[in-house]
C-alpha cells in the first residue's frame, strides 16, 4: 500500500466524489484487506450495494484486489485501498474544465458530508461519552491564495507529524477521532 496516491484521472475523481464510496474506503482497517461482505457488515448495508461500489473503486485503481480465497465453493475477494491518503493533482484542479471542477466540488461535498455526519453523531452521543469534542473556528481573516496554501501546508505538516504513530487501536485509553481542517472563502449572504 502506498502512503499517497495522487489522483490524475477524471474517472478517479468521479469515483471518490460519491459520499458512499468515501465511507467504504474509510471502513477498511489500516493495512487489513477485507471482502465486500465484511465491509457490508461493518456498514450495515446490503452486500450487493457495497460490491457494486467496490468494483467501481477497483476499476479506477483506488481499491486493489489483494487476494482470492475459495470458501465453501464461493470465491472471496479481498480488497484494500491503494494508498493511505488520496490527493487530487493540483494541475487537474487548475484546468478550469467544467466537468473536472464539478467532480472536485462533489468530492469536497462528499468529504464534508462525512465529516458533518461524524460531528452530528458525536453531538447526539454527547451524554454517553467521556471523550472530549474540540473545535477551533477562526472567522474573517483576509488571506491571499498563496497564504491559504501556506497555512494549509503548515497545518498538514503539523497534524501529520503529530498523528503519524497514532493508528494503533490497541493503545490503552484511546478512541477513534476524526480530525479535519477547512480553509474556505467567506461569501456574504445575498439580501
Amino acid at each position: 500500500m502506498k502512503d499517497i496516491l495522487v489522483l490524475r484521472e477524471l474517472d478517479q475523481i468521479k469515483a471518490i466524489s460519491h459520499p458512499y464510496r468515501i465511507e467504504i474506503i474509510e471502513c477498511f482497517e489500516e493495512d487489513q484487506p477485507a471482502t465486500a461482505k465484511q465491509i457490508a457488515d461493518r456498514m450495515g448495508e446490503p452486500h450487493a450495494k457495497i460490491n457494486y461500489h467496490i468494483k467501481t473503486l477497483q476499476k479506477v485503481g483506488i481499491l486493489e484486489l489483494i487476494d482470492e480465497k475459495v470458501k465453501s465453493g464461493i470465491i472471496e475477494k479481498y480488497y484494500r485501498p491503494a494508498a493511505k491518503t488520496f490527493v487530487i493533482d493540483r494541475s487537474i484542479m487548475n484546468t478550469g474544465e467544467k466537468s473536472v471542477m464539478e467532480s472536485i466540488n462533489q468530492a469536497s461535498i462528499s468529504i464534508f458530508e462525512n465529516i458533518s455526519n461524524d460531528f452530528y453523531r458525536a453531538i447526539e452521543n454527547a451524554n454517553d461519552s467521556i471523550y472530549p469534542k474540540r473545535m477551533l473556528h477562526y472567522n474573517d481573516y483576509y488571506l491571499t491564495i498563496e497564504e491559504t496554501e501556506e497555512l494549509q501546508d503548515i497545518l498538514k505538516e503539523t497534524l501529520e507529524g503529530y498523528i503519524k504513530d497514532k493508528k494503533d487501536k490497541s493503545r490503552q485509553g484511546t478512541k477513534a477521532y476524526s480530525i479535519s481542517t477547512l480553509t474556505i472563502p467567506r461569501v456574504k449572504k445575498k439580501k
